[in-house]
């Protein structure tokens, strides 16, 4: 685009203007009469600083991008005891820790968790205004003099103008991405988008974590809020296709929002890992004892309709010793050291059962009762798992010869 690029050659520029607005033949073409000659240096001037603030006014992408960046945070949404249930994204809006984000990402977390830029996380937010039709919250986090983005406006918007976007899409933190504006329509056009608001459609590529991504024009203006619920009822995942922005100017005031609702801690919660599974090495050297010994949390399961985990949780805090081993029964595998499942085969009394560590799957313990009901079962698996996890946390560790 002329502007962006190297500028014309001052005589054609004049040349042009002269034979746009005057009606020239053309034996007056081949030479412009001397009384022309100020009006040249006028128009040369207007057009040479015209040139020039459009040189200016033009960032460099790489510019805007590192701007947008700085105000982009990454949320960590969780169901308790650093269960990680979501990634999205946030933008900063005003410098003492006001950001908006997505209102379907933290909607029923227990647990939030703000990461900056620059490193810094904060465990603490606050909740001080919501949005829920258009599906973006104000959140408050303790900090201050953070940068932030100018505020432009959805309604300046046209269709074919450049987007860009930085987001957390796929997990990936701080990914920018570019486009174009392609409309600015109703909700109600869009299936399951919801009624009464419009948003603004543009095909800067995003993916699921880019929801609540601060959406901006050529010059870094803030002018709207990816949502995710648009197109795939208020989930938290952002489609391959178009993407979606709730204009600033309907959100904007959420950020002077009364609320103080406090958000759960999120100091457990932590970005995923690609972690890989023990290698047979390092099973075959795993010590089950040591692996009982650092236990704190424990599940059970069942396999037979004879059997209920809720029954043999009671007969282990009824043993007179469980108490001592500092075992917490928790209802998620997700979160528990051992694993205990209970199982009776058909047409039989038997009923097995079986300890594992939850990280390796490695079987810690097994045994089998004869009972006559799962009532019965429960009693007797109790005893004996207590029986073996004293013995086991009164033994010393073996010592490391050197």
């Amino acid at each position: 685009m002329r502007g962006q690029g190297r500028a014309e050659n001052p005589d054609r520029l004049f040349k042009r203007f002269v034979y746009d607005n005057y009606p020239l033949t053309s034996a007056a073409r081949v030479k412009i009469s001397p009384h022309m000659t100020r009006m040249r240096a006028a128009v040369l001037a207007m057009l040479l600083c015209a040139v020039a603030a459009t040189a200016q006014s033009a960032p460099e992408a790489s510019e805007v991008i590192n701007r947008i960046t700085a105000a982009t945070v990454l949320i960590l949404s969780g169901e308790g005891a650093g269960r990680l249930n979501s990634i999205s994204s946030g933008v900063i809006v005003r410098s003492n820790g006001v950001l908006l984000t997505a209102y379907h990402a933290i909607k029923n977390a227990r647990e939030v968790q703000v990461r900056l830029k620059s490193g810094d996380v904060y465990d603490q937010a606050v909740l001080i205004g919501t949005d829920e039709r258009r599906d973006v919250v104000a959140l408050k986090i303790p900090a201050t003099n953070l940068p932030t983005l100018p505020l432009g406006s959805g309604e300046d918007v046209k269709a074919g103008d450049p987007a860009y976007v930085v987001s957390n899409s796929s997990g990936l933190a701080w990914s920018a991405s570019s486009g174009i504006f392609s409309a600015s329509r109703l909700a109600d056009e869009i299936p399951g988008a919801g009624q009464g608001f419009r948003v603004l459609q543009f095909t800067a590529p995003i993916s699921g974590g880019a929801s609540g991504a601060p959406v901006t024009d050529s010059q870094g203006r803030l002018v709207g809020i990816v949502t995710g619920g648009i197109g795939s009822g208020h989930k938290a995942t952002v489609s391959s296709g178009p993407g979606f922005a709730v204009p600033i100017d309907a959100v904007i005031a959420l950020a002077d929002g009364s609320m103080t609702l406090a958000l759960g801690s999120g100091a457990a919660l932590q970005m995923p890992t690609n972690r890989q599974s023990p290698s047979s090495a390092a099973i075959a050297s795993f010590n089950p004892q040591e692996a009982l010994r650092a236990a704190h949390t424990l599940c059970i399961s069942t396999k037979t309709m004879y059997f209920t985990p809720a029954r043999l949780e009671r007969e282990l805090a009824q043993q007179k010793d469980f108490s001592g081993l500092g075992l917490v029964v928790v209802k998620d595998p997700r979160v528990a050291d051992l694993l205990i499942s209970v199982d009776r085969p058909s047409f039989t009394y038997t009923f097995t059962y079986s300890v594992t560590d939850s990280r390796t799957s490695a079987v810690l313990e097994s045994g089998k009762v004869t009972a006559i009901d799962g009532n019965a079962a429960s009693e007797k698996i109790a005893k004996q798992l207590v029986v073996e996890w004293v013995k086991v946390r009164q033994a010393q560790p073996a010592s490391k010869s050197n």
